[in-house]
């Protein structure tokens, strides 16, 4: 089977849908599965190639048995200074695209690349399948953009009406799909990697290089940005602070315009760490002590799921996507959207109960250790499978 993945986000960038994604390329290639990215260049010192209609992209190979990833310029948009936003030209995708010749065209993002991507698949007849990853209605008050809401939610519809297959990272996502008329529905859910995030990266020397190593460290994982609800966080931390001088710190890593306002708070008892990868970030999850998520808006919810791999009590509200995997008394502790007391009292139950603290992580690590990425990807294959059958099309397992 040939596969063409379409997206408007794609590693450098660091979110939860390019970790899905460097995970699903891994995957593809030690299954021998062929397959093409078509995604924006985040890079524009790379060597590169131009079209008969003059703009430019590049080719990064893949490994035997993959197409590679196919990178197309585009402009950095305010909104999200590290995402990179392109429109290439329909004749040099889809020349790309025939060259590759795919059996079945998944379409990650609404925007640019991904539109080409449903305007491929039609245009060749081809299966297709797309991801729902991201609730942007949910976000549009946050940059105060709610007047938009009609019209984003008619493209949304428009979008998504011809899909073989929608998949939705959770229960939850699916059932709002439903409530909106949504059809062709399925779940592609997430895994975890519980080697990367694991209780024995756990660091004092990290803890101390940050003057920490005394304190109870509530950690942030995350674009820092409005509609993760990081004002309750920071209001807190200040209440926390004040309560306990000198007690406890709060380290937020990621980036995004929060951080001005983070900045502006001028507490030393909150760090920022900026974006951190790899073996830090392993290191930074299991060195702290609970893992503060006040977002109310997650399709999903990666970083809580990556916290209790690693050994952390995890602190969270009780809406969106994380309610497929927290349960409160058991792995977590949840509060209502918008209840700051709720949500402040929930980090002081955490700092202060050591037997509460031990609870909530064992439940969280047994929960993660069943969550594999092969699993998830396994079950992605048969949703594959069962659309190129459809088109007299066979799938064969080369592992």
């Amino acid at each position: 089977m040939r596969i063409a993945y379409f997206t408007d986000t794609f590693t450098p960038e660091l979110n939860g849908v390019t970790n899905t994604l460097s995970r699903l390329r891994s995957y593809l290639e030690r299954k021998g599965i062929h397959y093409a990215f078509f995604a924006p260049d985040y890079n524009r010192k790379a060597p590169r190639e131009n079209s008969r209609e003059g703009r430019e992209f590049f080719q990064e190979p893949g490994k035997p048995g993959g197409g590679g990833v196919h990178r197309f310029r585009g402009i950095k948009i305010s909104l999200s200074p590290e995402s990179c936003l392109a429109f290439p030209p329909a004749r040099d995708i889809f020349a790309r695209c025939d060259s590759f010749k795919p059996d079945l065209v998944h379409v990650i993002t609404e925007l640019g690349i991904g539109y080409r991507g449903l305007s491929y698949a039609h245009s060749r007849g081809l299966p297709l399948v797309m991801s729902y990853h991201t609730d942007y209605c949910q976000y549009l008050p946050f940059f105060h953009l709610d007047f938009i809401r009609p019209l984003v939610e008619k493209y949304l519809a428009w979008f998504y009406h011809s899909a073989h297959k929608i998949l939705a990272p959770s229960r939850h996502t699916l059932e709002q799909l439903v409530s909106r008329q949504y059809r062709n529905l399925g779940i592609w859910s997430r895994g975890i990697d519980t080697d990367k995030f694991n209780p024995r990266h756990r660091s004092r020397g990290w803890r101390k290089s940050l003057g920490i190593d005394d304190k109870f460290v509530f950690l942030y994982v995350g674009r820092l940005s409005p509609e993760k609800g990081l004002d309750m966080l920071i209001h807190a931390g200040l209440e926390i602070e004040k309560r306990f001088p000198g007690k406890s710190a709060f380290v937020f890593t990621g980036g995004g315009p929060c951080e001005a306002l983070i900045r502006r708070e001028n507490s030393p008892h909150m760090i920022l760490t900026g974006f951190k990868t790899g073996g830090e970030l392993s290191q930074i999850y299991a060195s702290a002590d609970c893992f503060a998520f006040p977002s109310p808006a997650e399709t999903f919810g990666n970083a809580p799921l990556e916290a209790m791999a690693s050994g952390l009590p995890v602190a969270a509200i009780a809406s969106g996507g994380v309610l497929e995997f927290l349960s409160h008394g058991h792995n977590a502790l949840l509060s209502a959207p918008g209840d700051q007391g709720a949500f402040t009292a929930n980090l002081l139950a955490v700092m202060a109960g050591a037997g509460l603290r031990r609870r909530l992580a064992e439940n969280g690590r047994v929960l993660a250790r069943g969550r594999t990425w092969d699993r998830i990807f396994d079950d992605l294959l048969r949703v594959y499978a069962s659309l190129a059958g459809d088109s007299g099309l066979t799938y064969r397992d080369a592992s």
